[in-house]
């Protein structure tokens, strides 16, 4: 069993404070989000001089609700770019939190819009709701793409609810999310051709494609363009893997310029091993030890089928890495709890690589780690 040792803190495991000067970005994060969406209702303030009757009351109801849905969706894709400043600075769990807070607002905006521009216009047409919701949905220009985008908003919100959560895999769950991205793109469409606030209005529109086209900008380079680059650069493949105790293993991760990953023990990286049975899936393991120039290490309990089949990784095995990023988050808090969970890294595989204190022999394979004696571990 291996277990970390940082000689200078023997005897105090506390976290070392923040450096002064640094603040979170948290604050300015959430003021720019009101901001945007201000904005929006002024958009449609600006836009709408007089509200005549029930339809009028329900059609405008629904305008805002739907201009709040759709820069919803386009700041629920910001939180999730992985954007470094952000993650590191607020924390990973922190903008999770923000994102599913976002997601269940953004759902319960789409499902109003829905309804009250329905209503609203069956009430004003002096029709059925079913009339008049066929009539919207089949001869209105890009409704086929935006009911094909909202239906898949509505399950990934209806996955995600947690009644529904706990009961599917984490890789449905992901890759269901990962049609979010579809159901924006058939959706733009429909915002910008239907929109009555954006009919004839240039600048508005600009405004809504740069919105877009920004936090594509953010996806394209956080979650593909520096993966790649990251990968490209450090060739990563399993060294060796390493039974640490009954259900625990240790996995020793070699590459090239390691050290430019400028990662820190307790930091994270969403890993992709390219094996039968494990590339579909990525999980975020934290360092269990200091990196080195050409090595690193996770220590993981087998909980789940993906932690544990890594004890059976063959050396030589490719890897697909995404990161660093800051902690998973407090040990206490349900999002955090969970992504431990469901990857095995976990309080009791973090048990591996907490320091009991000095005693043990040095880890020859991982320089600053020690393999415990009789009760050096916890």
């Amino acid at each position: 069993m291996a277990t970390t040792y940082d000689r200078r803190a023997a005897g105090h495991r506390s976290a070392p404070p923040e450096p002064r000067g640094r603040r979170s970005p948290a604050g300015p994060v959430l003021a720019l989000i009101g901001a945007g969406a201000i904005a929006v209702l002024a958009l449609w303030w600006n836009d709408t001089p007089a509200i005549v009757g029930p339809a009028g009351w329900l059609i405008g109801a629904g305008r805002i609700a739907g201009l709040l849905t759709g820069y919803g969706c386009a700041v629920l894709v910001g939180l999730m770019a992985r954007i470094p400043a952000l993650e590191r600075g607020a924390g990973s769990d922190r903008v999770a939190r923000w994102h599913a807070m976002a997601g269940r607002y953004t759902i319960s905006l789409l499902l109003a819009q829905i309804v009250l521009i329905i209503t609203g216009y069956a009430v004003q047409a002096s029709t059925s709701v079913v009339h008049e919701t066929t009539t919207v949905v089949l001869n209105y220009p890009e409704m086929l793409k935006g009911t094909a985008g909202a239906l898949i908003l509505i399950a990934v919100g209806v996955v995600s609810a947690r009644a529904i959560r706990r009961r599917v895999s984490y890789e449905f769950w992901y890759y269901l999310h990962v049609l979010t991205y579809l159901a924006l793109f058939l959706a733009f469409g429909h915002q910008i051709a239907l929109g009555a606030d954006f009919a004839g209005h240039a600048a508005a529109q600009n405004a809504w494609y740069a919105l877009y086209l920004g936090v594509t900008a953010l996806v394209l380079w956080f979650r593909v363009l520096a993966p790649v680059r990251l990968n490209a650069r450090h060739r990563l493949r399993v060294a060796a893997t390493v039974r640490e105790a009954p259900g625990v293993v240790s996995v020793l991760i070699q590459g090239r310029r390691l050290e430019e990953l400028n990662a820190e023990p307790g930091q994270f990286l969403r890993w992709r091993f390219l094996t039968s049975g494990l590339w579909w899936t990525s999980s975020p393991y934290s360092l269990s030890a200091a990196q080195r120039p050409d090595r690193l290490r996770i220590t993981v309990k087998a909980v789940v089928e993906p932690s544990a089949a890594l004890a059976a990784l063959r050396p030589g095995t490719r890897i697909w890495a995404e990161g660093p990023c800051a902690d998973l988050g407090p040990q206490d808090s349900p999002q955090g709890a969970a992504a431990r969970r469901r990857s095995g890294d976990h309080p009791a595989a973090r048990a591996v690589r907490d320091p009991a204190g000095p005693a043990g022999r040095p880890d020859p394979a991982v320089p600053g780690t020690y393999i415990p004696v009789s009760g050096a571990a916890r």
